[in-house]
């Protein structure tokens, strides 16, 4: 086991011992989750690009816990996440960034109220050239019938692994 896959699996071990029993929800078809997560998915990338950040915030939950290069950070509440979400953001168009999409992505549902989602995504700039390409894998929780979004690693592409 890489050092990368044994940090991804403590995070999501350690952010599944986070989530309060009362919020786990009980599934009805893993089919229809898994359509729900990938929808979800696809309109928080969009959501990102258009640079909403009140659409990102009610895919998140809080607490919200992110991790890439410099490690895990964690953050309390709704706004201090987005701030963190801006500041990438702001980073990145400067750099010509205006979309990001999924070129390869997977759900796996972990139980009826638990699921990790990811693959390859690329960052594209305005005139439709490729910016860059990164692995992301995400842990979601259905809390109150809705999935969530409660922890974002990013590592390199060559890393990123597929899910069913």
């Amino acid at each position: 086991m890489t050092p990368l896959v044994k940090k991804i699996t403590l995070t999501i071990a350690a952010a599944l011992m986070l989530i309060p029993l009362a919020a786990r929800a009980q599934s009805i078809d893993p089919a229809t989750d898994r359509s729900a997560i990938d929808r979800l998915m696809h309109e928080y990338f969009e959501a990102y690009s258009r640079g909403d950040m009140a659409a990102v915030a009610q895919i998140i939950s809080t607490p919200f816990v992110t991790a890439g290069p410099r490690g895990f950070t964690s953050f309390a509440t709704k706004d201090e996440a987005l701030d963190w979400y801006k500041k990438y953001r702001d980073a990145a168009v400067n750099q010509g960034y205006a979309k990001t999409e999924w070129i390869d992505f997977g759900v796996k549902l972990l139980g009826p109220a638990h699921a990790i989602a990811g693959g390859t995504y690329a960052r594209y700039k305005a005139d439709g050239s490729e910016l860059n390409r990164s692995g992301g894998t995400y842990l979601l929780s259905k809390i109150d019938g809705a999935w969530k979004i409660g922890v974002n690693l990013g590592y390199p592409v060559k890393d990123a692994f597929r899910l069913e």
